[in-house]
């Protein structure tokens, strides 16, 4: 088992837990109307996360590497996902940059970074594909943070352990859990698995179960200490 766990996990599942558990809960405030204001610094990390992601996009790939966007010549289903993860960072970024009706201009800009991308530079390799992807992902999978914000009792441990203590509510609350599950299941697909596939594709649908239960691992840990230090 731990030698699976060891083959199925790589540094950017590792580096999105540490984001889950550390960077996102001390980003974001306690306060929702602070929570729900503008921030240049998170906008600047977008508009990184997007020209990464487009250079990923528009480079050629080394000998070796295939992207997961495409099956036998085929578009793959995972594009549909990806196209919300790019429209929910680009609206995010742009609503904490002010740019408001200039994020076309943005997707112009993108766009001709992706072409000079796949005729200037050399064919990509895996980890840089992956590198240039991965400030995407975190940056998509923050919006965790705001989905989350009515729902952390569900994946505070102390919540659950309680009710397995006492019994009280234990059926109603197994079932909120498996309801939020699904609903995370959705937006893993769309703002981590999706665009990891730009860059590569690659995993079973084991070693994805076992990289999505990591990742809601770390939104438990998160959530538990979170509840401690803001009650």
């Amino acid at each position: 088992m731990i030698d699976r766990l060891r083959r199925s996990i790589r540094f950017e599942d590792l580096l999105l837990a540490a984001w889950l558990v550390l960077a996102e809960p001390l980003l974001t405030p306690a306060d929702p109307v602070a929570a729900a204001a503008p921030s240049v610094l998170e906008g600047l990390l977008g508009l990184a996360g997007l020209a990464g992601f487009a250079i990923c996009i528009g480079a050629r790939s080394a000998p070796g590497v295939v992207s997961g966007l495409t099956a036998g010549g085929d578009i793959a289903w995972a594009i549909g996902p990806l196209f919300g993860a790019f429209a929910l960072v680009l609206d995010s970024t742009g609503a904490n940059l002010g740019l408001g009706d200039a994020e076309p201009l943005v997707i112009l800009l993108l766009i001709g970074l992706a072409l000079l991308s796949r005729f200037r530079l050399p064919a990509l390799d895996g980890p840089t594909r992956r590198g240039l992807v991965t400030p995407f992902v975190l940056i998509s999978a923050g919006g965790f943070g705001s989905f989350l914000a009515g729902l952390r009792d569900v994946f505070d441990l102390r919540h659950l352990a309680t009710t397995f203590d006492t019994g009280g509510g234990l059926a109603l609350s197994l079932f909120e859990v498996v309801l939020v599950l699904l609903g995370i299941l959705v937006f893993y697909l769309m703002l981590v698995f999706a665009p990891r596939q730009v860059a590569e594709k690659e995993g079973s649908a084991g070693t994805w179960a076992i990289r999505f239960g990591v990742f809601v691992a770390s939104l438990a840990v998160g959530a538990t200490w979170v509840g401690i230090v803001r009650p």
